[in-house]
């Protein structure tokens, strides 16, 4: 028998489906212990790129084999690693400068690997969900490993906010998948700190709920009225991003919160010019929301902050007037100052190898001869260039493709995204609340990405990558006539 007729006949056998469902559970563990000591990272080391391996050797690669069919938005991110294999090898024709222990080729083999994971996510779930019946088993997943994470963040914040601390049995099972410990007054779910869970909520999981909640789809059965697991989780990630505390991670969500009330405006004007009436209830509602509800809620929540947060405790208090450089002196009030030295320092490095890049991972080695006399006054990086030997980062995935990857990398990563924007916006045009939910997912997965994109630089955490491959494959499930083919047997929920 021919061996992809074989595959064919066992890619959807008990053992891949159970295999796939774990690798969706367990995304949200991005720094196990266990996997830590199995692949000597000690920053992303999550089970589910195990399984990846196991199913791009598997499953993803018969199955390109078999002729699979690729979504539109995988060209831009193809091109975008081949430029960043060539800006790598040409970089070593660059004289590096020497950084303390360091290794060039191991930073630079390290990072492309990262790449490499991060497409192999792509490929993978775009491959995936390409099958309706897949897809309710992907969204499943989704929805109990991030119900499990809400859940395990509240109890980390009922115990601090009662006791001060935490239990030592919850602090066992922490130890147990992260090698990071739990925060004063900050919670991570089960990620390795705050930011990288408001990271997962923002880019993967609130997309999802979010467009779920717009267009009251839900992959499950059952449902009371217009309450779905997902409005319910939607509601309960919210406050669980907030418990982060992350100040990125908030902003991000509020971005993809406007964005919401500002496509509704401009769709009840679209609609009001064609001749349409829009519901005066509905109309006022949203304009009320925007108007009032948001800004009331912005400001309630920056107070909060500053009650918080010690980092934003001088928030309303800071007088920056007769400085010299008043937006230098408010991020240093705000702890923001040595993230935007290293951004400042990015910058320089792609004004000076603005085409290529100097190449993956090759980055810090370039940073410190272009730090500001501003940020060696900052102790964070004192500490980090006298008393340490951690090569340094731009703490920006934006700036450091610019810098590692010059405006050619750049612009095929931008086309990635904006190829999967336009893909989003034609499936949010369709009258299929699957697809809408899914051109929804995408559109609030890069609003938030619009500025999660300069918390974190790492290409290995799997959050954009899935969403993105979502998308990707969701694209390709053949839907003629708004309803899908009786062959693909979805149980579709809609809306009350």
């Amino acid at each position: 028998m021919n061996p992809i007729s074989l595959f064919e006949k066992q890619a959807d056998s008990p053992i891949w489906k159970g295999i796939w469902f774990l690798f969706f559970f367990l995304l949200p563990i991005t720094s196990m212990p266990a996997v830590v000591n199995l692949v000597h990272s000690d920053v992303v080391a999550a089970p589910s790129g195990l399984i990846l391996a196991v199913l791009l050797i598997g499953w993803v690669f018969p199955k390109l084999l078999s002729g699979e069919e690729f979504s539109e938005n995988a060209i831009p991110l193809f091109c975008f690693v081949i430029v960043s294999l060539i800006s790598t090898a040409v970089s070593f024709f660059y004289k590096i400068p020497i950084y303390k222990q360091s290794d060039p080729l191991r930073s630079s083999v390290s990072a492309i690997i990262t790449v490499f994971i991060g497409a192999g996510f792509f490929i993978a779930v775009m491959l995936w969900v390409q099958e309706p019946k897949r897809l309710r088993l992907a969204l499943q997943a989704l929805n109990w490993s991030g119900a499990l994470v809400l859940i395990w963040t509240l109890m980390q914040a009922f115990f601090w906010y009662t006791t001060f601390g935490y239990p030592q049995w919850m602090k066992d099972i922490q130890y147990a998948v992260s090698v990071g410990s739990l925060y004063r007054q900050r919670f991570v779910g089960f990620a390795l700190e705050p930011s990288w869970l408001a990271h997962q909520l923002n880019l993967l999981y609130l997309p999802f709920w979010f467009g779920a909640t717009v267009t009251g789809y839900s992959a499950h059965s059952k449902r009371f009225g217009k309450i779905t697991f997902e409005r319910i989780l939607f509601v309960l990630g919210a406050v669980d991003l907030y418990l982060t505390l992350s100040r990125v991670g908030l902003a991000a969500f509020i971005l993809s919160v406007l964005f919401y009330f500002i496509w509704r405006i401009v769709h009840f004007a679209e609609v009001q010019s064609a001749g349409t009436k829009t519901p005066k209830k509905k109309k006022g509602l949203i304009l009320l929301g925007f108007f009032v509800l948001i800004p009331f809620i912005l400001l309630f929540i920056l107070w909060t902050l500053t009650k918080l947060d010690f980092r934003m405790a001088e928030l309303f208090t800071v007088n920056i007037k007769g400085r010299n450089n008043p937006l230098m002196y408010l991020a240093e009030k705000l702890s923001l100052a040595s993230r935007f030295s290293y951004w400042e320092g990015g910058l320089k490095i792609f004004s000076q190898f603005p085409i290529l890049g100097v190449g993956l991972g090759h980055a810090g080695f370039y940073l410190p001869q272009n730090l500001s006399a501003f940020a060696l006054r900052l102790v964070e990086v004192r500490d980090l260039l006298f008393r340490s030997e951690v090569l340094l980062n731009i703490k920006s995935l934006w700036i450091r493709i610019l810098a590692e990857n010059g405006i050619i990398g750049f612009s095929f990563f931008v086309a990635w995204l904006v190829s999967t924007w336009r893909l989003s916006r034609r499936m949010m045009a369709q009258s299929n609340s699957l697809l809408k939910t899914a051109g929804w997912m995408g559109c609030f997965s890069i609003v938030a990405f619009l500025l999660e994109g300069f918390s974190l630089d790492t290409f290995a955490l799997p959050y954009l990558w899935v969403s993105m491959g979502l998308v990707g494959g969701v694209s390709l499930i053949p839907i003629p006539n708004g309803n899908f083919e009786e062959k693909h047997n979805l149980k579709e929920q809609h809306a009350s």
